[in-house]
């Protein structure tokens, strides 16, 4: 398990190499999917801390803190560490898990192909972890509307079932 900033800073520079701008909310959904995917590949989280069940879909709140200044234009840099006791932003490592690499590798240009419509629509079809977050909080209490990783690797393996 890796910090998502690091994770969301090479699908940036990996989109850069592709020649393809993405926006704070396609950089979102496309974190979230290669989660499903590497926990249903490896039986443990991708990045650390969990996804909540927002209005546009699942968000990882350090991410979205991250790169929010940018609002809904593409992401024209990349997420730094603050250290609290110096009041100073550093860079943070780079990505360096193989196994990570490999299944962003694999994966991420499906994801960089879609519309940022298509990747919202896709995380709210009937079943998907979001839904069912939402759908389950009109009957208890989910305090932050988190996603849980049991739930995702569950909806990621019937889909990977299906492929």
């Amino acid at each position: 398990m890796v910090d998502a900033r690091i994770v969301a800073n090479f699908v940036l520079d990996r989109a850069d190499d592709a020649g393809k701008q993405i926006t704070n909310l396609d950089l979102q959904k496309i974190v979230y999917f290669l989660h499903g995917h590497y926990l249903c590949r490896h039986h443990e989280p991708l990045v650390d801390s969990e996804f909540e069940a927002w209005t546009y879909g699942p968000v990882h709140r350090a991410i979205y803190d991250s790169f929010k200044i940018y609002n809904d234009s593409p992401i024209g840099g990349r997420a730094t560490a603050f250290n609290p006791l110096t009041r100073q932003r550093k860079e943070l490592p780079p990505l360096s898990d193989q196994k990570i690499i490999s299944l962003i590798d694999e994966t991420l240009s499906k994801y960089l192909d879609m519309t940022t419509y298509s990747l919202v629509q896709l995380t709210h079809n009937d079943g998907t972890p979001w839904s069912r977050t939402v759908s389950d909080a009109e009957s208890y209490v989910n305090i932050g509307m988190k996603i849980s990783d049991a739930l995702i690797q569950e909806c990621f393996e019937g889909i990977l079932e299906l492929t």
